[in-house]
């Protein structure tokens, strides 16, 4: 089953302007816990899940490498997917440069900015 995702621009905005955030060399994670009762699509979202949203710079990256980007933060959060608090809203963001990491260093850049946020668990 696909997890819920942030989909629309205001619970992006949500998130950025409102949440914490930290900051590693590739990604820029920021995170917000929901408050019970939060909408979305005409229904109220469960309080026990996790919203995640995954964005790459258009500019730098094009199509083809926005896409790569964004797919390798999908399976990196996947990693640290049940050690995370249930509840959040979370947005990765993949901000270096055209040259994409390996899966490995961007898993490490994550781990560090999940760390600094107090979210990470044991993997």
């Amino acid at each position: 089953m696909k997890p819920e995702a942030l989909r629309f621009n205001f619970e992006f905005s949500r998130v950025y302007r409102c949440g914490k955030f930290a900051t590693g060399r590739y990604t820029t994670v920021h995170v917000l816990r929901r408050r019970k009762g939060v909408r979305q699509s005409c229904r109220t979202v469960d309080p026990e899940v996790i919203r995640p949203g995954f964005c790459a710079n258009k500019r730098e990256l094009g199509a083809v490498g926005r896409n790569r980007a964004r797919r390798l933060l999908r399976e990196a959060f996947r990693t640290y997917e049940s050690n995370l608090p249930k509840g959040i809203d979370i947005v990765f963001t993949y901000r270096g440069g055209k040259d994409i990491p390996p899966y490995r260093v961007l898993l490490s850049d994550l781990d560090s900015c999940l760390a600094r946020l107090h979210l990470k668990g044991d993997r």
